[in-house]
């Protein structure tokens, strides 16, 4: 994702735009739809058509699969986390004319966002889609006021992650920088920002805030279902605010279960018979 290295459209300012709840493309720590994407927009742009026609193919199919795979069951909603990311963001229609409030970092970031041999990074994404309409867009937000589990989370991918990950969130001066498909692919982290470790967070075992949960491989008990989404979206110049929610879903018939255990707990008439 060397910034110089990628063609980006032009640059137009979206002032007060609002989006409504909508499926997430860019998933957690999954890259498949993304690449699908990434790949068909080169396609188009070396006028590829027989692969574009095939990519988009295959990014159809992607979209049409179910998410979960719990297509049949009735669920209800049983913990679930919201926040709010306020933040500066920029967009680069031209590596040669930086917007202003980037171009004290706009060096450091060229050199950050390689690889670790001095290759391209590839871009992360835009919030839900690969590119944005204005090109490469970037987030910039005091270090400090991102949600904690975000910072943990960079903190130890700083220590052991790949190169991909391992430089999703630039940092200078205090600064974070990064693209907003950073923000989905962490969604969870960024939606618990109140969640605190151990006492809330479904049942105190801060199953939100576990990425490996919003994958079918990573959720082991078929009983709950576990979802993300934006749910709104503000920009004014270049100041946006972004909502982001999390929740677990508990199946219907697991829930009565789960109602019908507590029922039959020793003590449970008593406390029934006090209220």
């Amino acid at each position: 994702m060397k910034l110089s290295a990628i063609l980006l459209g032009s640059f137009s300012l979206f002032i007060a735009a609002e989006i409504a709840d909508q499926r997430i493309e860019i998933n957690v720590g999954n890259t498949r739809i993304l690449d699908l994407m990434r790949q068909l927009d080169q396609a188009r742009k070396g006028g590829n058509d027989e692969l574009a026609l095939k990519l988009a193919k295959e990014l159809s199919d992607a979209r049409s699969e179910p998410i979960g795979g719990h297509s049949d069951v009735q669920w209800a909603t049983d913990c679930k986390a919201s926040a709010y990311l306020d933040a500066e963001i920029y967009a680069v229609s031209d590596p040669s004319n930086v917007p202003e409030g980037l171009k004290w970092a706009w060096e450091f970031l060229d050199k950050y966002w390689t690889t670790d041999d001095g290759g391209d990074l590839p871009y992360p994404g835009d919030f839900s889609t690969f590119m944005h309409k204005d090109g490469f867009r970037v987030l910039m937000v005091d270090y400090e006021q991102l949600p904690w589990a975000v910072r943990e989370w960079r903190e130890k991918e700083m220590e052991k992650g790949v190169a991909m990950e391992r430089k999703f969130i630039a940092v200078l001066d205090g600064v974070a920088f990064f693209a907003p498909g950073v923000v989905t692919w962490l969604l969870p982290l960024f939606a618990g920002r109140d969640i605190k470790r151990g006492v809330d967070a479904c049942q105190e075992l801060d199953e939100l805030l576990n990425l490996k949960r919003y994958h079918n491989k990573g959720n082991n008990d078929p009983a709950f279902k576990y979802s993300f989404e934006y749910a709104g979206m503000s920009q004014v110049g270049t100041t946006i605010k972004v909502k982001t929610r999390s929740e677990r879903q508990i199946a219907v018939n697991a829930k009565n279960d789960k109602a019908k255990k507590e029922e039959d707990k020793p003590g449970h008439e008593d406390d029934k018979d006090e209220l």
